[in-house]
């Protein structure tokens, strides 16, 4: 059961204790329904661990890109290095918005080793006064680290005490990486210290403006796309948090509605926008594939009493990209797919590909709680009892699951795809900025550059005569859960 969370307490409780969020499991996907609905799901963990991500780096990939602000990581200046990934999301980002293309902007406070002892407060009040200094920004959001909460740095009270020295306004954002071992946990960090510090309350409501919450792997085609669903409606869209302006998002409770395009990353916002500023929401579904698309535009239809107008838009959609769904569906009609992703878009892609034809016989979510859990007892309707794994990445679980399995065409992120790319298997991936994905055209787009990976395996069928496995032949007999361990 979800945890109540109030604005006035300075950290989020982790997805762990907040959401029951649990990061390993293995076996069939019935047998994980069968679990959660009886909540006997155990919080695993694993004896041998590859790979994974930290809850800092998913706050500050939430917020680093907005426009006019500046982060400040309040860290060893070695955990500030992520943002060099995120600035290539940011320029890219940038010249598909028709701008141009500018750096994020951020500061390390590089904690040492007598900063821990001494403690690291003025050189937090040195870096937020520089940075209004040098860079005169709307906002700059303070991300705590493991260092800056093992030694207890009250980063609030340094928050507090140099507001009055500096113009823009300083976001305090919690999100120390050992507290949690689900990633997404930053998200929430990020989102509540907006929340708390710049939204504000509205001096009128707008009935055309409709807040769209949209992570970074989201890219432009996708929020044009749904741009032209929300237009047909008359509605205006507010994407947020991501290449938005502070103001932006100090105006979100403006806004008639509240959407996302992945729930797992909006989930905590959107309900806390709505308790505080009585912005209500919709976010069963990410819009992608045909029949989630209508969902997600049914939710919004029902939520502002125009379910004539989107029942109207359906029709007219489906009538234009059916015929051409069909031609797509007779030559991938019965190929063996395997998706890895985050847990929205582990239960979002996998009914894109239902609508395409495809079998699904492997599904691993990076982590796995109520956000997904109805939906996805619904994906087992569809597509079947397959295989399931919840992993935090865990590349030598997913290696011998793909040996198993062998799918004709496998699906996942850069850091993953790689992996089975030298395994031989075609390739596509679900997080390329040139690509659509969401709403009506995304099913029609996608399903277009899977006929073409599938048609083109030679290139990773020579990769994988070429690399050698960093695994010894063993692990390939072994069972891939045997690190799992309980309670």
């Amino acid at each position: 059961m979800v945890k109540k969370v109030k604005l006035s307490e300075k950290i989020v409780p982790t997805r762990e204790d907040r959401l029951g969020t649990i990061i390993a499991y293995g076996g069939r996907a019935n047998e994980l329904v069968d679990l959660a609905a009886r909540r006997c799901l155990k919080a695993q963990d694993r004896s041998f661990t590859q790979t994974t991500f930290c809850q800092e780096w998913l706050a500050m990939f939430t917020l680093a890109t907005i426009t006019d602000a500046v982060s400040i990581v309040h860290a060893p200046v070695g955990c500030s290095s992520s943002l060099s990934c995120i600035n290539i999301f940011n320029r890219l980002g940038h010249i598909l918005r028709g701008r141009v293309p500018s750096n994020a902007r951020w500061l390390s406070t590089n904690l040492l080793e007598a900063d821990t002892i001494h403690g690291g407060e003025e050189k937090l009040k040195k870096a937020i006064i520089e940075a209004d200094k040098r860079y005169q920004p709307k906002s700059i959001f303070v991300f705590t680290s493991c260092v800056a909460g093992i030694i207890g740095e009250d980063i609030d009270a340094v928050v507090e005490k140099v507001q009055p020295e500096v113009t823009a306004l300083v976001v305090p954002v919690h999100c120390d990486g050992f507290r949690s071992k689900v990633w997404a946990s930053g998200y929430d960090g990020s989102f509540h210290g907006v929340l708390s510090y710049l939204v504000k309350e509205p001096t009128a409501k707008r009935d055309d403006l409709i807040n769209v919450v949209n992570p970074l792997t989201v890219g432009r085609l996708d929020e044009v796309e749904i741009e032209r669903l929300l237009n047909k409606l008359g509605l205006k869209a507010n994407f947020i948090p991501c290449f938005a302006s502070t103001d932006a998002l100090r105006n979100s409770a403006e806004a008639v509605l509240t959407t996302s395009l992945c729930p797992t990353y909006s989930e905590y916002f959107v309900k806390l926008l709505q308790e505080r500023f009585q912005v209500p929401y919709t976010q069963e579904v990410m819009p992608i594939g045909l029949d989630n698309t209508d969902l997600w535009l049914r939710e919004i239809g029902n939520r502002l009493g125009r379910k004539e107008e989107v029942e109207k838009i359906i029709v007219e959609e489906r009538k234009r990209v059916e015929p051409k769904v069909a031609e797509l569906k007779k030559k991938l009609k019965g190929k063996k797919v395997f998706v890895s992703a985050g847990q929205s878009r582990a239960i979002g892609i996998p009914n894109l590909l239902a609508d395409l034809g495809l079998e699904l016989i492997g599904v691993t979510a990076f982590h796995y709680d109520e956000v997904i859990s109805d939906r996805f007892a619904e994906l087992t309707k569809r597509c079947g009892n397959f295989c399931t794994s919840i992993a935090n990445v865990q590349p030598f679980e997913q290696t011998n699951i793909l040996n198993r399995e062998k799918p004709d065409i496998y699906l996942g992120h850069l850091g993953e795809s790689v992996w089975a790319a030298k395994q031989g298997f075609p390739t596509a991936m679900i997080l390329i900025y040139l690509c659509l994905y969401a709403g009506y055209n995304g099913v029609v787009s996608f399903g277009s550059r899977l006929i073409n990976a599938l048609t083109n395996p030679a290139f990773n069928k020579r990769l994988a005569d070429h690399a050698s496995s960093i695994y010894r032949d063993t692990w390939y007999g072994e069972q891939p859960f045997k690190y799992l361990k309980g309670d």
